[in-house]
């Protein structure tokens, strides 16, 4: 089985303060002890990213009040680190011309130039499943498409456990 990941879960894996932060946990631990291939768009890294580096440092002001160099530092190297986990436990899938004219198409159905890139990347990989927190994308995409705790359901459910199970320690956060 092939998912293809959305920012989104990335994001919330890696940010334990974001309301999504224990499903989309569950579902990549899950994922990664099943033997499931996991995918992201390339484009989405440096999304993920910004995002992580951003709210890292939110964290810091919020805990000292200030955010220092060391604090600046570390919130970048985190992020950096959040990003060759994901590189480690996932495959990128490429882009190209075609992803933007398969993006163009599925305009009509979805009119976020963004989302519309997740789609191709979805339709590229032949991913079985995109997996998103974007209740919108969810409801246009032409791809099958799952929410994490609905996709976590399948995986329990579709994918026996295995004998031996595949560590999941891969996915733990980066320690800063």
């Amino acid at each position: 089985m092939k998912l293809l990941i959305d920012t989104n879960i990335w994001v919330d894996h890696f940010l334990k303060n974001r309301a999504g932060s224990s499903v989309a946990t569950a579902l990549l631990q899950s994922a990664v002890t099943h033997g499931v291939t996991l995918l992201y768009p390339i484009g989405s890294i440096k999304d993920v990213y910004y995002l992580l580096r951003t709210g890292y440092k939110a964290l810091a002001r919020e805990l000292c009040g200030d955010l220092g160099e060391s604090a600046a530092r570390a919130a970048e190297g985190t992020a950096w680190d959040c990003t060759r986990t994901m590189r480690d436990v996932a495959t990128a899938v490429g882009a190209d011309e075609s992803d933007l004219w398969l993006a163009e198409k599925n305009h009509a159905l979805h009119r976020d130039l963004e989302d519309d890139l997740v789609i191709a990347a979805a339709q590229r990989s032949g991913a079985d499943y995109l997996v998103t927190v974007d209740k919108e994308l969810r409801l246009r995409a032409p791809v099958a498409t799952l929410a994490p705790e609905d996709m976590l359901v399948v995986l329990r459910t579709a994918c026996p456990t295995p004998a031996s199970l595949v560590s999941s320690d891969n996915l733990a956060m980066p320690s800063a």
